[in-house]
């Protein structure tokens, strides 16, 4: 159980350090930076549990865990971006050649993920075993359902008053 404790707190300090507050979140208000912290402690805890890792696992899975995320995310954020194009398009009626051209964006957009995932499973790999690789993947489908379960029964949500 301690040794469970030191690799969560060790894991959300490598977490809070591999994340440097970017502008846009020195703007969001205290009760959005709280959610997100408690997100993000909640996800590693969980992580840490389901793929079961070790204390010298998790000082090594964490960063390059973070690195893969951050890349994740810019990915979403173009994928955001294509698709409200892609909607603003649709809804101004554009021609079909500037629609097929932002269709193909966005569907491009999509298929980043799939291949930062491919970029990282060496990486995990030279970390964790094949069955945790495997593990993670599964982890975070698994996370991602628990937290729109807990939106549906009313938990805690980033605009809410706390």
């Amino acid at each position: 159980m301690k040794n469970q404790i030191c690799i969560l707190i060790s894991a959300f300090l490598l977490t809070l350090a591999a994340s440097p507050m970017t502008a846009q979140e020195r703007r969001q208000d205290g009760n959005h930076r709280k959610w997100e912290e408690s997100m993000r402690a909640e996800k590693i805890a969980y992580f840490t549990e389901a793929l079961e890792l070790t204390s010298e696992e998790a000082e090594k899975f964490w960063p390059v865990y973070n690195k893969c995320e951050k890349e994740k995310q810019k990915a979403f954020d173009s994928q955001m971006k294509a698709l409200r194009s892609l909607d603003a398009a649709v809804k101004e009626n554009k021609s079909d050649n500037e629609i097929s051209s932002l269709l193909k964006t966005y569907i491009d957009s999509l298929d980043k993920r799939n291949e930062i995932d491919r970029k990282y499973i060496p990486e995990y790999q030279k970390i964790i075993s094949e069955k945790k690789v495997a593990k993670l993947f599964l982890t975070e489908e698994y996370f991602r359902r628990h937290q729109l379960h807990k939106l549906k029964k009313g938990g805690a949500r980033p605009t809410d008053k706390q």
